[in-house]
């Protein structure tokens, strides 16, 4: 859980714990509204600090496997794309091979005439 996570789970505790306070006091005084609102603000306040709690840890273990996955298809890319390269370079050391041969071929066939 991280640093925001657990911040608003405790500030949404302290609104429902605050909430509760409030739905006494109005009960106290005999406001009947305004205990039903502090009422709902407390439960929905505890619900939403429950919900924050409970990040359910399958979801962090599929995010985990999901990354590893990632890195596992990233790492067998960059070997691909590694084999790519040396095939391309082997391909330029062949081409230019025939180059000097063609242009061997070329002087030779000059000089003759």
């Amino acid at each position: 859980m991280n640093l925001k996570t657990t911040l608003l789970q405790r500030l949404a505790a302290v609104a429902a714990v605050f909430n509760v306070g409030g739905l006494g006091f109005a009960i106290a005084v005999s406001e009947p509204t305004h205990a039903v609102v502090h009422g709902v603000l407390a439960l929905g306040f505890g619900y939403w600090a429950q919900r924050l709690r409970s990040t359910p840890a399958s979801d962090v273990a599929e995010m985990r496997q999901q990354l590893e996955d990632q890195a596992a298809a990233l790492e067998d890319a960059q070997n691909t794309l590694a084999s790519y390269a040396n095939q391309l370079l082997e391909l330029q050391e062949r081409l230019d091979f025939a180059e000097r041969v063609l242009t061997q071929i070329r002087d030779r066939q000059a000089l003759e005439k």
